[in-house]
């Protein structure tokens, strides 16, 4: 006789999550033995490469279980970084060989807010991080470095393809150590370029008058690619074949390179957005006013006129800045109209771009995860005992919130009830208050408003004149 036993819908939810912890516990258990057979070999150089205009540079070999490797060329400037001012390309060449084998210092930030353990844990393997080698995170302000990432043997006949990836951080932290890519570079073959680029008020600091256009963020980004596009070939890459590739923070810049007209046009040929919504509606400068109030009170300088200010704030050491900044909303604004002598990166909102048609028509490839930002999620809401009147008082603010930016008007009064129903009716289980479900219907939620949605909205924007996967 043969019994067909399936386990009921709550047991199934505890062995999800075990086995949840069992595969944290293999990937944790595969993580240390990584770093005990994974060693950056300083002692054996890398060819030496020729950049006509800059000089020669040494890099040096990584290498993984003896017989795995690739060359890094590290910490090479790509343009220099004046304070609330656009990335200067113009590099002189440096004396003699220049030493190409460490990482240079990332770009000055806020401290990353407190994360859960789990949390902390994933971006360390992520990285690449060596539990026996801490690295010690140093900073500065001139600060635009790039790493090249570059496969063992002869390239192709036209060369590797290439892919720039841009860091994640919500425009206010990360560096291009958040990512190691060997494993990329080993088993596709392909050249991997990291890169930093300024980030908070360093990189999007704006006012309203066109005394500080914001968006220097940005603009390192395209330096970043004016570099690669002119220099990768002679590291064996194809500059015919850059692939722009960005998650989270990064994966917005990708789509905004895409709609930068000028800045970023015949930079790269290829983009890839990984979850990160492309049509994320943009600060308009006047709304930073209140913020450089703050700041202004913070740091002693007077506000009015803002030259006077912005020569104050120029005063100011950079760590003193980075260490007392108020808790502000950083990154692109709409800058169209704030400069003289530059082009606007940034001339609409994105949506209307896209939606006009006013982009580089490059083939795309748009992805998220599963549970996107559960780890996040777990720490701010998932720990607190949420009963389903909670989860259905937090779905009737989504609804308000987002019908009211949406129509930017009282719309929402007649509208309101009947989203707010629907949501309701998506995502909660009045009949089941198993604190698991209503989890689970939160993370939902979250992950279909802030991703899913979205990305579809850009699939069927895009699918009319660009190839998108």
């Amino acid at each position: 006789m043969v019994f067909d036993f399936k386990p009921s819908r709550h047991v199934q939810r505890k062995l999800k999550f075990k086995m949840c912890l069992k595969n944290l516990y293999v990937c944790i258990f595969f993580y240390v033995n990584y770093n005990f057979l994974y060693m950056c070999v300083n002692s054996v150089d890398a060819p030496f490469i020729h950049i006509p205009g800059n000089g020669i540079i040494s890099g040096t070999y990584l290498k993984m279980y003896r017989t795995q490797n690739i060359k890094a060329y590290l910490g090479i400037r790509y343009a220099h970084a004046a304070r609330f001012s656009p990335p200067d390309i113009e590099l002189p060449p440096w004396k003699g060989i220049f030493n190409a084998t460490t990482f240079a210092s990332s770009c000055w930030q806020q401290a990353r807010p407190t994360m859960n353990v789990q949390l902390e844990k994933v971006l360390d393997i992520i990285s690449g991080k060596n539990i026996n080698e801490p690295r010690i995170k140093k900073y500065e302000e001139n600060c635009l470095h790039l790493n090249v990432f570059v496969p063992a043997g002869p390239p192709e006949v036209d060369g590797y393809a290439v892919v720039v990836w841009i860091h994640s951080g919500n425009f206010s932290m990360g560096s291009p150590y958040d990512i190691e890519p060997f494993q990329l570079v080993f088993k596709q073959k392909v050249i991997v370029v990291t890169f930093s680029y300024r980030l908070n008020i360093f990189g999007f600091f704006s006012t309203d008058d066109g005394e500080a256009q914001g968006n220097f963020g940005l603009m390192d980004q395209s330096a970043a690619l004016y570099w690669v596009k002119k220099n990768i070939n002679y590291f064996g890459g194809d500059e015919n074949r850059i692939t722009l590739m960005g998650h989270d923070a990064g994966a917005v810049s990708t789509a905004l390179h895409m709609t930068s007209g000028e800045w970023s046009k015949g930079a790269f040929h290829k983009a890839i957005i990984m979850s990160g919504n492309p049509l994320s509606s943009l600060r308009l400068p006047h709304e930073f006013n209140d913020d450089l109030d703050k700041i202004s009170n913070i740091f002693g300088c007077a506000r009015r006129p803002t030259s006077i200010f912005i020569q104050c704030l120029k005063r100011v050491d950079a760590k003193i800045i980075s260490e007392n900044l108020p808790s502000i909303q950083w990154g692109p604004i709409v800058d169209s109209g704030l400069s003289n002598t530059s082009y606007p990166f940034i001339e609409n909102q994105p949506e209307a771009l896209f939606r006009s048609g006013t982009y580089h028509k490059v083939p795309v490839i748009v992805g998220i995860t599963d549970m996107e930002d559960v780890l996040t999620i777990l720490k701010e809401y998932i720990s607190l005992e949420l009963s389903p009147e909670d989860l259905t008082n937090f779905f009737s603010d989504i609804a308000l919130n987002d019908v009211y930016k949406l129509r930017g008007s009282n719309q929402w009064c007649t509208n309101f009830p009947i989203i707010s129903d629907a949501i309701s009716f998506m995502y909660s289980d009045k009949n089941n208050a198993d604190q698991m479900t209503i989890n689970t219907n939160l993370i939902n939620a979250h992950t279909e408003k802030s991703y899913i949605t979205p990305l579809e909205m850009f699939v069927d924007i895009l699918d009319r004149s660009t190839k998108i996967f």
